[in-house]
């Protein structure tokens, strides 16, 4: 007697629609979360940007903590793999240092809902407890200080404090405050400073501190001086 075909199961994968819905919940909550912060955001308002019922939520996160986790795990995983990049890269200590710092300033401006929830997440700081905003912050600080250490032991750099927070804080804090806090606090202004000048001005002032900071010169510029140099005797 022949054997009846099995049956066929499947993995409760999510549809491409629930995906898609997932990820406008993500964007909308971003928004809200960025703009009011976690205790004011509502899920009735989130809902009601993307055309869902509240309780509809409930189905992609369980409450509002694990949507807010989701939406910096989202926000901040493009940072997280270009730092990743960046300090890892098979260079110098200083270029990959510069390269961090781009990789910061471009994704924020990119992005600037970052440097939004960042002022936000340090204003509501005791609702939040002990854990940081961005997932990999912890592993980042260790590589940083680890290539501060090399820097300072190699001679390659030669900082004006004794450990790397001044740095982050200096290039860090001048980022978000650029980003999310000067034109509130300056509605009269006339420039606008997302723009493509505007950005690329602040990553040449993020860098220069960085070398002062830490007493390096501009590999780069330096690199290239030496490339005109050679190009010129051959």
């Amino acid at each position: 007697m022949p054997q009846p075909a099995p049956t066929k199961t499947f993995a409760a994968e999510p549809s491409a629609k629930a995906e898609r819905t997932r990820a406008a919940i993500l964007a909308a909550a971003e928004q809200q979360f960025s703009r009011r912060g976690f205790v004011a955001t509502r899920l009735e308002d989130v809902a009601a940007a993307v055309d869902l019922k509240r309780a509809a939520l409930f189905y992609h996160f369980r409450d509002k903590q694990s949507l807010y986790d989701a939406v910096v795990a989202d926000a901040f995983g493009s940072l997280a793999a270009r730092l990743e990049e960046a300090f890892s890269a098979p260079e110098s200590l200083s270029v990959r240092v510069e390269r961090a710092v781009e990789a910061w300033v471009d994704t924020v401006f990119a992005r600037p809902s970052l440097a939004r929830l960042i002022l936000r997440h340090a204003a509501e700081a005791e609702d939040h407890g002990p854990q940081g905003i961005f997932p990999a912050a912890n592993h980042f600080l260790s590589v940083g200080w680890s290539l501060f250490e090399q820097g300072r032991a190699r001679g390659e750099f030669k900082p004006v404090h004794d450990d790397p927070f001044h740095v982050a804080s200096a290039v860090i804090g001048s980022t978000v405050f650029y980003v999310a806090a000067l034109a509130p606090l300056l509605p009269g202004a006339t420039f606008d400073a997302l723009t493509s000048k505007q950005a690329a001005t602040h990553k040449r002032d993020a860098l220069r501190t960085v070398r002062l900071l830490l007493g390096i010169r501009a590999p780069r510029r330096a690199a290239k001086k030496t490339a005109r140099k050679t190009k010129r005797a051959t």
